[in-house]
C-alpha cells in the first residue's frame, strides 16, 4: 500500500483516512460499556445540536497499516481496562476485515466515566458552560 493505494491486477484502490475513522468510531461505539466517544468537552457546533459521529477518533495510514487514537467515556459499572481492550480488539478486527489493513495499532484514551448514557451527553455540555455569576444581594 504505497502512498495510501492498494494495487491489484485491476488497478489501484485508495481508502481515505476518513473511512478508517468512521469504521473505527462505529466499532468502538458497539462495545458494551462505551458511553461516548471523544473528550468530555463540547465544541461550539455540538452546543447547538450538531454532534460529530467521529469525535475523538483520529487515524493515520502508512504502507498498509494504521494507527488509530480513540478517546472514550466508560459507563460506570464496567471494568475500564476490559472496555478499553475490547475497543482495541473490535476496531482492529473491523479494520482488518473491512479495509484489509495489516498491523493495526489502536490506542485508547479513557477520558471520563459516566453513570448513565445520558450523562455522557450532559457531561460534554456541562463542562463547557461557564459558572453563573453571583449577584450581590440587596
Amino acid at each position: 500500500m504505497a502512498d495510501g493505494f492498494i494495487s491489484n491486477e485491476n488497478g489501484n484502490i485508495k481508502i481515505s483516512e476518513e473511512v478508517v475513522v468512521r469504521i473505527s468510531a462505529i466499532s468502538a461505539r458497539e462495545v458494551e460499556g462505551v458511553a461516548a466517544l471523544g473528550t468530555p468537552s463540547a465544541s461550539f457546533s455540538e452546543l447547538w445540536g450538531k454532534k460529530s459521529q467521529t469525535k475523538g477518533v483520529k487515524a493515520e495510514l502508512t504502507d498498509g497499516s494504521a494507527e488509530v487514537d480513540i478517546h472514550i467515556s466508560v459507563r460506570l459499572g464496567h471494568k475500564i481496562c476490559d472496555v478499553a481492550r475490547k475497543v482495541q480488539e473490535s476496531v482492529r478486527f473491523a479494520l482488518e476485515s473491512y479495509v484489509g489493513l495489516c498491523g493495526v495499532t489502536v490506542n485508547v484514551f479513557v477520558d471520563s466515566v459516566c453513570a448513565e448514557k445520558a450523562d455522557a451527553d450532559k457531561l460534554a455540555v456541562e463542562e463547557t458552560e461557564e459558572a453563573p455569576e453571583e449577584k450581590p444581594t440587596e
